[in-house]
């Protein structure tokens, strides 16, 4: 593991920043910020053309899965198809049921590759053989034996996909949370409203803290770690807003606050494991031009955006690739 914040020397920080071109804010006369914003990537590790890559975080995860394909990166998580019957509702992606927002739902998917049991405690029951992937992104219920099929199958194809990757990406989504009392266990997604009456007094909302979302991303740094000590890591946080909060607060000020945090845990981690690099795609999208970042929702980022942050990857990990490429 590597040092955390170390304190350092004043000549040591003079030299840090006099020898870093963009440790200065930039200006308009020599902007890198308007209309795209393009932060300094600074590999330690390189990666080789068409190796695989395994990501797990939200719907910005799913669409770099996609750019790097096309990069011709094996992606093995976008071998997964389910029946359309079985996504969200205006989901456009097959792989978009293994979307995971917080830290907490994807750890307890990493830790599940290993487990002994069946998965079974992920499902809740609805009713007349009706149960609810509580660690998916879906709303829509499937038989018990089809739920714990699928379970199998995610088991399955986790376990492959972190065996055989050279490099994992793990895109942190956010921090509102939601606890299931009855299984001692946070969820993926908002329990939908017909669910928490079925079962009243089940579940809990929760902002999660500082604390615990770094406990959270280390663990996770940590558990991939051990099912491959020899895969390299990039940590991104996604610019994809909450939605909705459910805190009562303006959205606009719980994303911040939840955004804040997960970089900071990113951060932490970055400095704390030798195997992990942050990537500044959040930076990027964030601070670019909005008409050219996000598409007419102002939550989801364009595929232009998406494609130009991918390509500045491939450029830093991979720059034999993208030299052949041009």
């Amino acid at each position: 593991m590597a040092a955390g914040f170390p304190r350092i020397s004043a000549e040591d920080a003079y030299r840090a920043t006099m020898g870093q071109r963009a440790a200065k804010w930039p200006m308009r006369s020599s902007n890198r910020v308007e209309p795209v914003a393009a932060p300094v990537v600074t590999p330690s590790f390189q990666l080789q053309p068409g190796a695989s890559v395994f990501t797990i975080g939200s719907c910005f995860a799913r669409n770099i899965e996609i750019s790097l394909r096309d990069h011709g990166l094996r992606i093995p998580t976008l071998d997964l198809q389910v029946p359309a019957t079985e996504l969200m509702q205006g989901s456009a992606l097959r792989t978009g049921i293994l979307n995971k927002y917080t830290p907490f739902s994807m750890l307890n998917e990493i830790e599940n590759v290993g487990a002994e049991d069946d998965g079974g405690r992920f499902l809740i029951d609805l009713g007349e053989d009706a149960w609810w992937d509580g660690q998916l992104h879906s709303h829509e219920t499937v038989s018990r034996e089809r739920g714990l099929k699928r379970r199998r199958r995610i088991r399955r194809l986790y376990a492959e996909s972190i065996a055989e990757s050279a490099l994992v990406i793990v895109t942190l989504g956010l921090v509102e949370a939601w606890w299931d009392e009855a299984e001692q266990i946070y969820l993926n997604d908002t329990v939908p409203r017909h669910v928490i009456d079925r079962h009243p007094g089940r579940f809990f909302f929760e902002v999660l803290s500082p604390e615990k979302v770094i406990d959270a991303v280390m663990r996770l740094v940590s558990s991939l770690h051990a099912l491959n000590p020899t895969q390299h890591m990039l940590l991104t946080v996604s610019p994809v807003p909450l939605h909705r909060s459910f805190t009562g607060n303006d959205v606009l000020s719980a994303n911040a606050y939840s955004k804040s945090v997960l970089r900071v845990a990113a951060e932490i981690a970055t400095r704390s494991f030798d195997h992990v690099d942050y990537f500044p795609s959040f930076e990027s999208v964030t601070l670019s031009d909005r008409a050219i970042a996000w598409e007419d929702d102002l939550a989801h980022v364009t595929p232009a955006m998406i494609e130009l942050n991918v390509s500045r990857m491939i450029a830093a990990y991979m720059p034999a690739a993208s030299e052949t490429a041009a």
